[in-house]
């Protein structure tokens, strides 16, 4: 049975089909035009992928700043806490009623406080015992608890028009069969389609072996790999994509610098051979 969803014809005159990548100056490097509502079509599912202080996370962030609507726009964070994201989007003037969840508080609190809990007990006298059936509740629950579930929950509950980053999926990949993982994104990525949303999925290079990279790159519509290196005495960060669904002629490379007043701008735009 094919799943349809219905659009409010409002809605489809407000959004467009195309959405901001989440810089004016990006969308007009790849529309070629100073004026236009977007770069990416609606439905987009977008995989940020590079070595750990190359942009990403800002970059994510910066893509939910665009926040259409922000009670249908989420920001899902697995290493920073909610201060953290809140002072980073007040820095910016960002948006600050947008969804946020913060797995990695969850998790810290949900299993690593009851470690902390079992090494105070220890110091207090408790039993070997005492602490090996603390530990075993412990195992228990977080089986129980299945974060990977709980996120594709959460994103394919989101209704049309959605704008959503996941931050990142280190997190998952640690945890979980890398296949299992693939399957959960493969729904979330037909739930963006399907409604018309936009998603941005963020991953450190060095945590996927090849041909889980290749599964990532095969489900996402657009690839970009972000990349930092030495410049003489500087760092250069550039955005490489490597991937445009039925847009081939944006496949490209673009330096960009972060500023106080824009985060990830771009500098120069230079042709890959």
């Amino acid at each position: 049975m094919t799943t349809t969803v219905q659009f409010d014809a409002d809605d489809e005159d407000f959004y467009g089909d195309m959405g901001s990548i989440g810089s004016a100056k990006f969308d007009a490097i790849l529309t070629g035009t100073p004026m236009n509502k977007g770069s990416i079509p609606r439905g987009f599912t977008m995989l940020a992928i590079g070595n750990q202080g190359a942009g990403m996370d800002l970059f994510g962030k910066q893509f939910t700043s665009v926040a259409e609507d922000p009670e249908n726009t989420l920001l899902v964070s697995t290493v920073e806490s909610q201060a953290e994201i809140l002072s980073l989007y007040k820095r910016y003037d960002w948006p600050t009623d947008i969804m946020v969840r913060t797995v990695g508080e969850e998790y810290n609190k949900q299993v690593l406080e009851r470690e902390l809990r079992a090494s105070k007990y220890r110091l207090e006298g408790f039993s070997m015992a005492d602490i090996q059936r603390l530990a075993q509740t412990r195992f228990v629950d977080n089986d129980v608890h299945d974060y990977l579930t709980d996120l594709t929950s959460q994103v394919t509950g989101l209704p049309p028009y959605f704008r959503a980053t996941i931050d990142n999926l280190d997190f998952f990949f640690a945890r979980n069969d890398p296949s299992r993982v693939i399957s959960m994104l493969r729904m979330m990525q037909a739930h963006t389609q399907l409604n018309r949303g936009m998603m941005v999925l963020n991953v450190s290079s060095d945590m996927v072996d090849k041909s889980i990279e290749r599964e990532l790159y095969s489900i996402c519509d657009i690839v970009l790999e972000f990349e930092v290196g030495m410049l003489g005495t500087d760092f250069e960060t550039r955005m490489v994509i490597r991937k445009f669904r039925n847009g081939p002629e944006n496949l490209r490379a673009i330096s960009f610098r972060v500023t106080k007043e824009e985060a990830i701008t771009p500098e120069t735009v230079d042709r890959i051979a």
